[in-house]
C-alpha cells in the first residue's frame, strides 16, 4: 500500500501565511464564485494577503482558543486547513485548495477536529457553512438547520446554512 499523499497535523504559528494562501486557493478555485458575488469573494479571500492579517492569524494559532489543523502534501506544502472553537462548540470551516479536492483531505481534517472536540468534552459542533460546502458537511453527518446570513468582519452579509452535528 502506498503512503498517504497528505498528512494532517495541528497548525503552528509559522503556518499562518500558508494557511491563508490555502484558504484563498480553496475559495477562489471552488464553486464559491458561482454562488457568491465578486465583492463577497474579494472580502472573503483577498488576492493580496496583508502582513497584518498573517500576524493576527499566527496569534490566533498561538493563543490556542481556536484549534487549527492543516493538511500537507508530500512536499510539506499546506494544501488545506480547518478549525474549531471549543469554547462555543463551533466548527469554523474546512478549506481544501481546489487542486487537492476530492481526495479525502477534508474528511480527514474533520475527523481530527471531531476527535479533539470530544477530548475537550464537546458533544456537538455547530457552524455557519457556505452554500457551496453544504453537501460536504451533510455527507459527513451534519444536519442543516436553516438558511441564514453570516456577517463578515467588514460587515458584508453572505448567505450560509446553519448546521450542527452530534459527536
Amino acid at each position: 500500500m502506498s503512503p498517504s499523499p497528505f498528512t494532517v497535523r495541528r497548525a503552528l504559528p509559522r503556518d499562518a501565511l500558508a494557511i491563508l494562501e490555502a484558504h484563498r486557493a480553496a475559495i477562489r478555485g471552488s464553486a464559491a464564485e458561482k454562488v457568491y458575488s465578486p465583492e463577497i469573494i474579494d472580502n472573503w479571500a483577498p488576492i493580496h494577503i496583508a502582513p497584518e492579517r498573517v500576524e493576527a492569524f499566527a496569534g490566533v494559532i498561538e493563543q490556542g482558543d481556536e484549534v487549527v489543523v492543516v493538511a500537507e502534501d508530500r512536499a510539506g506544502k499546506v494544501v488545506a486547513f480547518g478549525s474549531i472553537v471549543l469554547s462555543n462548540s463551533e466548527l469554523r470551516a474546512i478549506y481544501v485548495s481546489s487542486e487537492h479536492g476530492r481526495r479525502g483531505i477534508g474528511r480527514a481534517m474533520l475527523e481530527l477536529l471531531e476527535e479533539l472536540a470530544l477530548e475537550a468534552g464537546v458533544t456537538e459542533l455547530r457552524m455557519d457553512a457556505s452554500i457551496n460546502a453544504q453537501a460536504f458537511y451533510e455527507a459527513n453527518g451534519f444536519v442543516s438547520i436553516e438558511r441564514a446570513e453570516h456577517v463578515t468582519q467588514s460587515g458584508l452579509r453572505m448567505a450560509c446554512i446553519r448546521m450542527r452535528k452530534s459527536l
